[in-house]
């Protein structure tokens, strides 16, 4: 498999992730694609991995494509993506990791899924978030009951900018990615296409995790993820009673986070996956009503 990497400044979170990708994927192929970070301890980690992994930056000189910001990495991404004539292509952010090895079952689920659904470009490997919990209703176990999808009523298709893409058909029906998910979640809605979801997910986002906007860190976001507790805390790889009660329970209930998931040191749940005053939003109770406060300035 080939994953792709998108960095910035945050060295601990980037070697967090590749380390786990080494650890749980046989014979992986790693592209980390930094937007030219300038924190010495990411550049570090740059170096460290080089060896190992491509690195790809707006200032390298053997880049054919132009970089330079989220949809622009992700657009050379999938470029490079062809031009490797890949089938199908990870993405991830680099404050996510697996928590689990990646077996050979995974990859004839997610080759099935494809095979089934012609329609499909995206299938994502991520568990669930407890803080967005929906009843079943919302959402449909397919026939093979290896996948979920959203109801064909609700608004939004699933897109995400991260998980498994099928490459062909996703230049077939975008060509690039346009800026922000709710513009390709809406030209996904348009064609018909849905994203599936991991009835057995294998990764996952880092839970409270320090965050940029626009790659700056203002005193508002540094406040407010202090009030959070964001910080960097990596996800516990699940042993094997956890493995063996998620692999057996009824695939109807979806795996959310918290419910299968454990992190050292983080017992207040739910977790939030976002950073600055939407991680306090999320928290509910006198962390909303700061967050509220911090918005208005």
């Amino acid at each position: 498999m080939r994953v792709y990497i998108f960095s910035y400044n945050r060295g601990g979170f980037l070697h967090n992730c590749v380390t786990s990708l080494f650890k749980c994927i046989k014979n992986v192929s790693v592209t980390i694609v930094d937007d030219n970070s300038d924190d010495i301890d990411t550049l570090k980690i740059l170096e460290k991995w080089s060896s190992k992994c491509e690195i790809a930056t707006p200032s390298s000189s053997n880049i054919a494509y132009k970089l330079g910001g989220l949809y622009k990495n992700m657009n050379y991404a999938m470029n490079d993506a062809c031009d490797k004539k890949l089938d199908n292509v990870m993405f991830m952010q680099d404050d996510m990791q697996m928590v689990r090895m990646y077996t050979k079952e995974d990859d004839v689920i997610i080759n099935k899924f494809f095979k089934e659904n012609k329609r499909s470009v995206q299938y994502s490997p991520c568990f669930f978030k407890l803080g967005f919990k929906k009843p079943l209703s919302n959402r449909r176990l397919n026939e093979s009951k290896i996948v979920y999808f959203k109801n064909k009523r609700s608004q939004y298709s699933g897109y995400s900018d991260i998980g498994i893409f099928h490459v062909e058909r996703f230049k077939e029906n975008f060509v690039n990615f346009e800026v922000g998910e709710r513009k390709m979640d809406n030209l996904a809605r348009k064609k018909g296409i849905r994203r599936g979801e991991a009835v057995y997910p294998f990764m996952m986002y880092l839970p409270f995790p320090k965050s940029y906007r626009d790659k700056n860190r203002s005193m508002t976001l540094r406040i407010s993820e202090k009030i959070s507790g964001a910080g960097y805390y990596p996800i516990n790889y699940m042993d094997e009673k956890e493995l063996k009660v998620f692999f057996e329970r009824d695939p109807s209930f979806i795996p959310y986070a918290e419910e299968y998931l454990t992190v050292k040191g983080l017992n207040k749940k739910p977790w939030s996956f976002a950073g600055g005053v939407t991680a306090l939003y999320e928290q509910g109770g006198w962390k909303r009503m700061i967050g509220r406060l911090i918005k208005r300035f």
